[in-house]
């Protein structure tokens, strides 16, 4: 089984208004933020955008994503745009099920859950999407994500394995890593370590006061090192400063 499979859209039904930040890896290996996608239901149809970030647009060597050319541009779609829906495996595949457990989804689920789920990455494109973490009016905030470079981290696939849900983790700051000074270190209750937190939410993740860190899924080799383990993030936020906001957030028409 592998997130490379190709896919057809699914349904919504019916969420908030939603957004995915996308990212991509640049030659350097970091995921850097290109543009949010975002989804709003509709009484018939939901309707689906994509913007780039002008911070992303005016970086050394951008390159628009295929179908999506016009920097400066709102895209608007009824349906999942094909870049994003070929990342979502189809739902008439016999494995799918498993797939779902393996994000700790399960039932109907729209594209945009699974892609905050599974990270939407394919093998040789370096394109990944990430959640906007959520907040709630009195700054609590949560956020479900895939701990990066477990296959890296010498001995951490073994102690994944003997990890399992509701386990308490921790987050321990790495200032001496060479590749990211801001870089976060995903450890176990000894501090032993497992993995990264994505770059593109260690913003969001030094900002989480009372920060609470469990594992919510641990999966089997079989499933690939990308989704051996799913973590959740809990604490609170200044709800007037929410994730992805300020001037590095914002996009090519806003304020334009």
């Amino acid at each position: 089984m592998s997130v490379d499979d190709l896919t057809v859209p699914l349904q919504s039904h019916g969420l908030a208004q939603r957004r995915l930040l996308v990212t991509e890896q640049d030659s350097e290996h970091f995921y850097r933020p290109v543009g949010f996608l975002s989804v709003t239901p509709g009484a018939e149809t939901d309707r689906y955008t994509f913007e780039y970030l002008r911070s992303a647009v005016r970086r050394e060597g951008f390159r628009p994503f295929l179908g999506f050319a016009d920097v400066g541009r709102v895209y608007r779609s009824d349906g999942l745009f094909p870049l994003f829906a070929e990342r979502i495996m189809d739902p008439r595949r016999p494995e799918h099920p498993v797939f779902l457990a393996a994000l700790d989804l399960s039932g109907e689920v729209t594209p945009l859950e699974v892609l905050a789920r599974s990270g939407g990455q394919r093998t040789g494109d370096g394109i990944m999407l990430l959640p906007v973490p959520e907040v709630q009016p009195d700054g609590a905030t949560h956020c479900f994500f895939l701990v990066h470079g477990v296959r890296h981290v010498e001995g951490a696939d073994e102690r994944v394995g003997r990890l399992s849900a509701g386990t308490a983790l921790a987050l321990q700051p790495q200032p001496d890593n060479r590749w990211n000074p801001h870089a976060q270190l995903v450890v176990e209750g000894e501090g032993q370590p497992l993995g990264y937190v994505p770059d593109a939410l260690l913003e969001y993740v030094m900002s989480v006061d009372g920060a609470r860190l469990t594992v919510a899924r641990v999966n089997g080799p079989e499933v690939g090192s990308r989704l051996r383990l799913l973590v959740r993030l809990d604490g609170s936020v200044d709800p007037q400063r929410p994730p992805f906001s300020g001037p590095l957030w914002d996009t090519v028409t806003e304020f334009a």
